[in-house]
């Protein structure tokens, strides 16, 4: 004898699912393409599906309720797709800074070189990766602050034009 439903015994003539092939997908004793049959039906079939959650909802309270409590495990998931996210965040602008570091460093060293052998020297002993580092991260910051230096006289320039521009059309105004 067989554990599962007769999948020939889940319709009826009409094309509906039956009461026996109702409580057969209620009480999982269908086999796979009984179960897949059934469940694409209910998917179309509003007739069937009203029957199927009223036999559900008639069951008892305690068939109704999860076997357990799925919010631990869920908050956990996200907890560990926050940390995946952000650390991978941090790992990708760390790398991006520590990329530009080198490229510039790169740059500036060639140009230094470049500069080196234009002129007739005698060559300085090599330079030692901390010296080299030092040397970097000075030229970054005092360009960098270059940079800042022109921008703070580029607005200040911009806003005494803006004020005299101002003071003239005020003045013409009271001739």
């Amino acid at each position: 004898m067989s554990l599962y439903f007769d999948n020939e015994k889940l319709f009826d003539t009409e094309g509906h699912l039956t009461k026996e092939g109702l409580y057969a997908l209620k009480d999982g004793t269908l086999d796979d393409l009984g179960a897949l049959e059934a469940a694409e039906h209910l998917s179309f079939c509003d007739y069937c599906l009203l029957r199927y959650t009223a036999l559900i909802d008639a069951a008892p309270a305690c068939l109704q309720e999860p076997m357990r409590d799925l919010i631990p495990q869920v908050q956990n998931l996200m907890r560990l797709r926050r940390f995946r996210i952000m650390t991978n965040r941090y790992v990708s602008a760390a790398a991006a800074v520590v990329l530009a570091f080198m490229l510039w460093g790169f740059a500036s060293l060639g140009h230094n070189q470049q500069m080196a052998n234009r002129t007739v020297q005698p060559r300085e002993p090599r330079v030692s990766l901390g010296q080299w580092w030092d040397q970097t991260v000075s030229g970054f910051y005092s360009s960098l602050d270059d940079t800042f230096s022109n921008f703070t006289l580029a607005a200040e320039n911009g806003l005494a034009q803006l004020q005299h521009h101002e003071d003239g059309g005020a003045s013409a105004k009271g001739d």
